[in-house]
């Protein structure tokens, strides 16, 4: 088991999910909700793997269901897990009306997501479940944001590493020739 800082936790996470296909904005929310899930469990990179791996499986929140949202109607389930990452950065850019809340959400994909990016917010999810891959969800107002933890380390196994490393290597500029004969740097003369 390899011990990891938090800060690592979270590089390591925003990069295997910029890998996976999510906009460097969304990448570093995922990175923070990493952390979040680091300081609360042994399991993040568990967390971390699986959302890399279906990342392209999961639906975005269309704007007409999040017009029903907002207008307090029911929610309808499209038959593809809803997206955790994009759904709570709606939910974040643009808050729910009181009057929406609490809100069931159908169908969401790997929920704890949802609840680690909602978490410092005035919203939550009133049941997270952690090893759940697809559930309906609660959200609803909280009466305090929590304040992240910053005294603890995230665990990972050397197998975990290296899938997560291999998502995070996506992102990687590939080597050209030229690079290759100048080496690191700025060639020769580095006058900076």
């Amino acid at each position: 088991m390899i011990d990891l800082s938090l800060n690592e936790v979270e590089t390591l996470s925003a990069k295997a999910a910029r890998g996976a296909g999510f906009s460097w904005g969304l990448a570093e929310d995922v990175g923070r909700a990493a952390r979040r899930i680091a300081v609360e469990a042994d399991n993040w990179s568990l967390a971390m793997l699986s959302l890399a791996e279906h990342a392209q499986s999961f639906e975005p929140p269309s704007p007409a269901r999040a017009a029903r949202w907002r207008s307090g109607e029911a929610d309808i389930a499209t038959g593809r897990p809803l997206c955790p990452i994009r759904t709570a950065a709606l939910l974040l850019d643009e808050p729910l009306p009181a009057n929406a809340m609490p809100l069931t959400i159908l169908d969401v994909g790997l929920p704890v997501w949802l609840d680690a990016m909602l978490r410092c917010s005035a919203m939550g999810v009133a049941r997270p479940m952690a090893r759940a891959a697809r559930a309906d969800v609660v959200i609803e107002r909280r009466a305090e944001t929590e304040q992240p933890a910053t005294s603890q380390r995230g665990g990972i196994d050397e197998r975990m590493l290296a899938a997560l490393n291999s998502f995070a290597a996506r992102t990687y500029v590939p080597e050209s020739e030229r690079s290759r004969l100048r080496g690191a740097g700025g060639g020769r003369v580095d006058d900076e």
